[in-house]
């Protein structure tokens, strides 16, 4: 893979501060309006609710963009999370109508980029629209409040701006996904490519050599310097079977993690294995995803070669991988002959890891690359 497939994704939400504080500077408007009251109290109420609503709406923002759980579905985070937001924000614009009256209005301009921005287009507008109606139709029904048209009319500017700056956001997470996509799908592809090459090279030349080794054993006691010569030739053969396979093998040494993950699901649904595999390998740091890549592959070919498996299941974190299935397992003589695992040990024993098989109490077998963090990874399941 390239090496800008390989870079570390920027943490989400290190700018979500930043963008969501910039806009509170529209707050000078009610701020000016609450610093008019006379009736001292009146005018604290209104100070700290004000400065509530920015504190929330700045907070939104930030979970939206660093929670996890959140974060990976950033702009559109689940509905539900966004309107318990909006119901937050809405509570305490209410409760700063009392002091300040229609001129809490400016308020919902926020409510209404916020809604514009994380909620799917159809909700979106339907809470814009209800938001203008409200600022436009709540004054006039109130012969003591001042009517706010020109804030409603703001007000769906500020939504058509957000909801522009979410479409892009969102259009362009999207091609990235599928920019990711593509990647893998290339690296599969790549490697089915090469293994079919070495698969032609041996076939071609094994399939030679046996003809001419079984013509040189008939030769031995015929034709002695014919047979010499058929050895000769079946030397050549397998040198220039050799170095074919050398340089085509040469191109598959570098492993990658998310090339493993497609050649995983391709090997376990070809063997009639049920597949439970991660998404993407977004989160695990790049100096461990080729030791977590050899690790997958060796834990899979062992799945489909000796398990027996209906299921096999891949846990991935930023410190683990983890491979159960529900099959047989390895033999007891098979953790340290012809199998690799061995070879694996040493591997993540020089990257800092360790390995762990474990038995569950439901039946199965499961193999580990653990890394030293992984503790709290661990507690949490």
């Amino acid at each position: 893979m390239s090496e800008l497939s390989r870079e570390e994704p920027r943490a989400p939400g290190r700018m979500g501060f930043l963008f969501a504080a910039i806009w509170l500077v529209y707050l000078a408007y009610p701020v000016s309006s609450a610093l008019q009251l006379t009736d001292t109290a009146a005018r604290v109420f209104a100070l700290v609710l004000i400065a509530t609503f920015g504190v929330a709406y700045v907070v939104s923002f930030v979970a939206f963009r660093t929670v996890e759980g959140l974060r990976e579905q950033w702009p559109r985070p689940e509905p539900k999370v966004v309107y318990a937001w909006l119901a937050v924000l809405a509570a305490i614009m209410a409760l700063a109508t009392i002091p300040l009256g229609s001129d809490a209005f400016a308020l919902a301009i926020y409510i209404a980029a916020l809604a514009a921005i994380t909620l799917p287009t159809v909700q979106a507008w339907t809470v814009v629209g209800v938001l203008a109606a409200a600022v436009f139709a709540v004054p006039r029904l109130v012969d003591s409040e001042q009517t706010q048209d020109f804030l409603a009319f703001q007000l769906v500017v500020a939504a058509f701006a957000a909801w522009g700056i979410g479409q892009v956001i969102y259009r362009n997470m999207q091609l990235a996904a599928a920019r990711e996509q593509l990647a893998t799908m290339a690296v599969a592809e790549e490697r089915l490519r090469l293994g079919r090459d070495v698969h032609d090279i041996l076939g071609h030349s094994l399939t030679v050599i046996t003809v001419k080794t079984e013509l040189a054993r008939r030769l031995l006691d015929v034709d002695i310097d014919r047979a010499r010569a058929e050895l000769d030739d079946i030397e050549a053969l397998a040198r220039e079977g050799l170095a074919g396979v050398r340089d085509t093998v040469g191109r598959l040494r570098e492993v990658s993690l998310e090339g493993e993950l497609a050649n995983a699901r391709s090997a376990l649904r070809a063997a009639g294995i049920d597949a439970v595999l991660p998404d993407g390998a977004q989160d695990v740091p790049a100096a461990r995803r080729e030791v977590f890549g050899w690790t997958l592959r060796e834990a899979v070919t062992n799945v489909v070669r000796h398990s027996g498996a209906s299921r096999c299941e891949v846990r991935l974190t930023a410190s683990t991988i983890e491979i159960c299935d529900d099959g047989t397992g390895l033999r007891a003589d098979a953790t340290d002959r012809g199998n690799g695992i061995s070879g694996l040990r040493e591997r993540l024993g020089d990257a800092g890891g360790a390995l762990r098989l474990s038995r569950p109490p439901d039946g199965g077998f499961c193999l580990a690359a653990v890394f030293p963090d992984a503790a709290p990874e661990r507690g949490r399941r």
